[in-house]
């Protein structure tokens, strides 16, 4: 069985910010010649399908109450404005619910405003969009002392990201996952970061 990494959609989903972790996890096709232990599906609180912010239209893999817990080894929150919505109240709990069991959370942009309101970014080193993003909007939030600027920030197993930190918030996921050996990560977010083509070069040469 493949290792799930669970993708959260919901309506008006900042779909840009996970381009970069779709884009390393469909990498493992070619630098692993074929051999993929690891999966994206997507999951959400129905099968109506969603609109995103920059118009695409997803329907989910599968129902929240779907999931396959034995085999999930993180789950993906992206930004959206719609966060504040009753709906999400259940993915919210098993975030807290898997950060607990020691499951990898990651949260980038307003997801990450989603997760102060529940408190728990006052228990781990985190990033957002701004720390005035965070305690201009959530009236819960009492971590401004764990706050790091950062574009991403890896705590135990907590990973926030701002809304431009998606290609660092993707690093520190399949290093933490161990998607890929270090040498071939630091090539792709060398590659990425930069756009020099040498280091699309060493990416491509370090096929495992």
């Amino acid at each position: 069985m493949k290792k799930i990494i669970y993708l959260y959609i919901l309506e008006s989903m900042a779909e840009w910010e996970v381009g970069y972790i779709l884009q390393a996890i469909s990498m493992e096709s070619i630098l692993k010649k074929q051999n993929r232990e690891f999966v994206i599906k997507t999951v959400s609180t129905s099968k109506n399908p969603i609109k995103t912010i920059g118009g695409l239209t997803i329907t989910s893999d599968c129902l929240l109450d779907e999931m396959d817990e034995n085999n999930m080894v993180a789950l993906l929150l992206p930004g959206a404005e719609s966060w504040n919505s009753e709906e999400n109240n259940q993915i919210l709990e098993k975030a807290l619910s898997y950060i607990d069991r020691g499951i990898l959370v990651g949260a980038i942009c307003g997801a990450t405003l989603a997760l102060a309101d529940l408190k728990v970014l006052d228990k781990f080193k985190h990033t957002s969009n701004s720390l005035d993003y965070l305690t201009l909007f959530s009236k819960q939030y009492s971590g401004k002392e764990l706050y790091v600027n950062s574009p991403a920030v890896v705590d135990c197993n907590l990973i926030t990201a701002s809304s431009a930190g998606g290609l660092l918030w993707a690093k520190h996921i399949i290093q933490y996952l161990n998607v890929f050996p270090c040498d071939i990560i630091e090539s792709w977010y060398n590659y990425y970061s930069t756009g020099d083509p040498k280091h699309f070069t060493e990416l491509i040469s370090q096929s495992i």
